[in-house]
């Protein structure tokens, strides 16, 4: 989003002046949410806990940042209520959770800066971990606990917080347990739905609901609304779980393919194919994390159209599911494009030299949009997203 252009230019009695562009008036809130973010470790901790302090600080000031992390929630809120202004709190929030989770990544495996093994961002691997456990649940609950808005709203915006945190948890337990023999393509979709789709959905339910003002068990309109939004960001999470895997494969580290990971694109090789390339794709699995001519070997495969053509149906499914859910969420908003823009980027065919697509703006063959359930809203289709 930093190079978007600024907008259009018209003259009025003062000279020349800019309509900031709705890109541009999400990127002018980042400094708000960035500053927000600054003040919270001040404001909860400082002398009450130093110790704490002072490795949050160092987390959150030095720890590997999402490009995406302020964004979803302020392009949400704006498409609601045309402004990001009430939203930086829970941006803070969502921001907060990236920080966190790429700290227990890179606790692991190194932060990019020299440290490798037992230590992230100068401190002690073990400091970083209590310091991301902090920074990802407790300062977050802090956050929505001192909201200036009514008691029924602060509890389900809580609960939205510890729904997503509680499902990521599992689907990231999933993620590491799950021997790709042992599972197919929907096991690994239904992971995703709570790895990443979960965390994407608490970012849009967070927004949405502060916009909309609608509390717990709240029934009517609005509370259809909440939900869509959230089944958006979950869609939009899966797409860019797909997206990664894809990276991770071409132009990555192919850590998966290391690590063992049963992704969506290998279980489709391992459980959609001929029973010879079966074999053949398990015993490449087993030698690629030690053999890079088995690592490459195994990427080719994963290239093949029988793998990629159903991960290119699931990609305009969801494209199409996301699509739909906007044209009634948000279809007259300025910053809807925006969104829209995204769930393209993620939605992006595997193999566009290769493979035929329905073009942007077809719904696919297999997931027809159909009529409008008694909210207004698209029906969910058959699988789960």
């Amino acid at each position: 989003m930093s190079h978007l252009p600024s907008g259009p230019r018209h003259r009025d009695d003062r000279g020349v002046r800019t309509t900031p562009s709705p890109a541009a008036r999400i990127r002018a809130a980042f400094p708000y949410a960035e500053q927000y973010l600054d003040g919270l470790v001040d404001r909860f901790y400082g002398r009450r806990h130093p110790i704490l302090d002072a490795s949050l600080r160092t987390l959150v000031a030095r720890g590997r940042r999402d490009p995406q992390e302020f964004a979803l929630p302020l392009l949400v809120h704006a498409a609601v209520r045309g402004g990001t202004g009430p939203a930086v709190p829970v941006a803070a929030v969502h921001a907060l959770w990236w920080r966190a989770a790429n700290a227990l990544d890179d606790a692991v495996d190194g932060n990019g800066d020299g440290d490798r093994g037992e230590r992230a961002y100068g401190m002690a691997g073990s400091a970083a971990l209590t310091a991301a456990l902090e920074c990802g649940y407790g300062l977050p609950l802090r956050v929505l606990a001192t909201l200036p808005v009514p008691e029924s709203l602060r509890r389900a915006l809580t609960a939205d917080y510890l729904d997503g945190w509680s499902a990521a948890c599992d689907g990231q337990l999933g993620d590491l347990l799950n021997e790709p023999d042992a599972v197919g393509p929907d096991e690994v979709r239904e992971v995703y739905r709570k790895k990443s789709g979960a965390v994407y959905a608490m970012a849009c339910l967070l927004a949405a609901r502060l916009a909309h003002g609608a509390g717990a068990a709240v029934p009517g309109p609005r509370a259809d609304e909440v939900a869509a939004w959230g089944e958006f960001g979950e869609v939009l999470g899966i797409l860019a779980q797909l997206r990664n895997d894809h990276e991770d494969l071409h132009g990555g580290a192919g850590e998966d393919l290391r690590n063992g990971t049963a992704t969506y694109r290998l279980a489709q090789l391992l459980h959609r194919t001929d029973r010879a390339a079966g074999e053949r794709a398990r015993l490449l699995l087993v030698r690629a994390a030690d053999s890079e001519p088995h690592h490459r070997e195994l990427t080719e495969l994963l290239g093949s159209p029988e793998v990629l053509r159903p991960c290119n149906r699931l990609l305009a499914e969801l494209r199409h599911r996301a699509h739909a859910l906007l044209d009634v969420l948000a279809p007259a908003s300025p910053y809807t494009a925006l969104l829209r823009a995204r769930v393209d980027a993620e939605a992006r065919p595997l193999d566009p030299d290769g493979e035929r697509q329905p073009r942007p703006g077809t719904p696919p063959v297999a997931d027809p949009r159909g009529p409008l359930d008694s909210r207004g809203l698209p029906p969910r289709s058959g699988a789960r997203a």
